[in-house]
């Protein structure tokens, strides 16, 4: 990877981001892979077991910013692995729901550590509490502005999410 010196700031600091961003996601797939999981099993997988209720393919979209296209192929690959199972509602034919089957807990329990414990501890490594502060608060700002852009607005995770259950066991 080259360390480019570029003469505008907002371009510097995009590629800056862009850099850290993939790197980080390379260092936690090696990790990962030596589970054979992937960093958007974890994702799906954390968010079904820290939820109190069964998610919609379109929730759990809505929790991991991916496409509703993106995460229905995730979940139908999850589900060829054994990992998540669909139900139909009975009261509505045309919606699904998706939990974690005993195997996708399994692979939390596993991956949980590789995934979500490495970033941390990649992240408090680098920066210090207060700048890991300052960085939260300015990625926010970018963050907003973005979904501001596309007509949106980041919402309140929803009162049927446990967030300490998702942040549980990380070292």
């Amino acid at each position: 990877m080259y360390d480019w010196e570029l003469t505008d700031d907002a371009l510097k600091t995009w590629v800056r981001l862009r850099q850290a961003w993939e790197a980080v996601e390379k260092a936690l797939g090696r990790e990962l892979d030596r589970h054979d999981a992937t960093i958007a099993q974890v994702d799906v997988l954390g968010i079904l077991d820290a939820s109190e209720v069964s998610l919609t393919p379109g929730q759990l979209s809505s929790y991991t910013f991916r496409e509703q296209h993106s995460i229905s192929a995730q979940l139908s690959r999850m589900r060829k692995a054994g990992l998540i199972k669909k139900t139909r509602s009975a009261k509505d034919q045309r919606v699904v729901r998706i939990n974690a089957t005993p195997k996708g807990k399994d692979s939390l329990e596993e991956t949980r550590q590789a995934g979500l414990g490495q970033a941390r501890k990649l992240l408090k490594a680098a920066l210090s509490g207060q700048e890991l502060e300052q960085l939260d608060k300015l990625l926010k700002k970018v963050r907003d502005r973005a979904l501001q852009q596309l007509g949106m607005e980041a919402e309140p995770l929803p009162n049927t999410f446990d967030a300490a259950k998702f942040l549980a066991d990380l070292t």
